[in-house]
């Protein structure tokens, strides 16, 4: 019995010390349980070698950091390093190497991500958008909205972009931003009747002297002074017939009767001489026609 132990002693003893020089080259180092050799990070000092040994686990990270470059995290029997966002574990398992912030994600922005250092960078829009307040967003632009898209007049946002457009009687300049008057006298387009008088944005037709705009704004009427007739009321006062003249009211009278020195009653002609002749002649009055 006691020989069997010392034969283990020995074999264990001759396992930790053919792979501890394992473990100076490997960096790994391993533990034995009697018959068979198992691995472990540092096992020789923190794992019993026996099953009867009870020696707690070692804390590895408790001593330079493990030598990890970033974070260790010690494990039973074991430990592991870990790296900071943003960073990858090397190779070697204990330095970290930053990574580009833009390759992870597109950093997180919507469009376009422009590295400015290895950690850090900005999300930057297409032209056609802008950027929200959260840096990483995108939403379209109104093109409009920045001082009136450059329009001299109006603005009309088209697939993202500004399209300026002018008001009636003005049209787009060369620069497809400013607007110009349209002489719309001399394309032809105010189509007035005697002449046209250019405006800003518009224009006005006017008319030779004896004539006036008619209700159109193009053409032009002769200005006729209001007729009326002086016949029309009461007869123009006459007792008889009447006709309009310029100077007013002619009155006229049928066969055998003449005007009055009113010149508006008729009278019975014969009556009208006998008081022409009366004061001349009293008694040289002949009987009327037909008798009396």
């Amino acid at each position: 019995m006691g020989v069997s132990r010392r034969r283990g002693s020995l074999a264990a003893f001759w396992c930790l010390g053919l792979l501890g020089g394992l473990a100076r080259v490997a960096g790994t180092h391993y533990r034995y349980l009697w018959r068979g050799c198992y691995p472990c990070h540092l096992g020789q000092v923190g794992y019993p070698v026996s099953a009867g040994d009870q020696r707690p686990d070692v804390d590895e990270c408790l001593m330079h950091n493990g030598g990890c470059h970033h974070r260790c995290v010690n494990t039973p029997g074991s430990y592991l390093c870990e790296c900071k966002f943003g960073f990858r574990l090397h190779a070697d398992g204990r330095t970290c190497l930053a990574i580009n912030s833009c390759a992870v994600g597109n950093g997180g922005c919507q469009h376009d991500c422009v590295q400015l250092t290895v950690t850090q960078h900005r999300c930057q829009c297409r032209p056609e958008f802008q950027l929200q307040e959260d840096g990483k967003r995108c939403v379209r632009r109104n093109p409009c909205a920045d001082r009136n898209g450059g329009c001299m007049h109006t603005c009309q946002a088209l697939r993202g972009l500004a399209h300026c457009e002018c008001h009636v009687g003005y049209r787009l300049a060369a620069d497809r931003k400013a607007c110009e008057d349209v002489d719309e006298c001399a394309t032809g387009l105010a189509q007035c009747a005697h002449s046209c008088l250019n405006t800003h944005g518009s224009f006005k037709c006017v008319c030779f002297t004896g004539f006036e705009l008619g209700a159109d704004g193009r053409q032009c009427y002769r200005i006729e002074m209001e007729i009326v007739n002086s016949c029309e009321a009461n007869n123009g006062g006459c007792s008889h017939g009447c006709s309009h003249s310029s100077g007013g009211p002619l009155c006229t009278c049928p066969g055998g009767y003449e005007l009055d020195e009113d010149q508006k009653t008729c009278v019975d002609w014969f009556d009208a001489m006998t008081r022409k002749l009366s004061p001349v002649t009293p008694n040289a009055l002949c009987p009327k026609p037909g008798g009396g």
